[in-house]
């Protein structure tokens, strides 16, 4: 009898355990890809995981849609992104009613345009589910 509850006790911790597939949520699956678009250069997972209406708030500016940040800032992003390494040090995910907002802190340390980089960097991504194209990235906050 006690080999059964110690069996079955087991069972159930590994029932209700969620996996670590489960663990990862969607939202944060479409930010990890748009960060690795930008360190591999690839514009086109960068314009299909943001809205065409997403805003993006950095170093005191703003671009208030794909398009403008395709015409100004996504060329120096990809360029810094892939000059100077970033390591994330902690992340939070908040979601309901189709809206994800995650937040997250990196390291980042490298050369870029000839001077050292070596700061923290701070992020806070909105991702909404409200489209029929799935989870769209539309608000981006960098700061340091």
């Amino acid at each position: 009898m006690k080999l059964f509850m110690s069996v079955f006790m087991v069972s159930v911790l590994f029932i209700s355990a969620p996996s670590s597939a489960e663990e990862v949520s969607e939202p944060t699956v479409v930010l990890d890809r748009f960060r690795t678009a930008l360190t591999e250069g690839d514009t086109e997972v960068v314009k299909d995981v943001l809205s065409n209406d997403v805003f993006i708030f950095e170093g005191g500016g703003v671009e208030r849609s794909l398009a403008e940040y395709s015409a100004h800032h996504l060329k120096s992003d990809i360029k810094f992104s892939q000059a100077v390494p970033s390591q994330l040090l902690e992340r939070t995910v908040q979601e309901a009613d189709g809206l994800a907002v995650i937040t997250s802190r990196y390291s980042v340390s490298g050369e870029y345009n000839g001077r050292e980089v070596d700061l923290t960097m701070n992020e806070t991504v909105t991702v909404s589910n409200t489209t029929e194209s799935g989870w769209k990235i539309i608000r981006i906050h960098w700061s340091n």
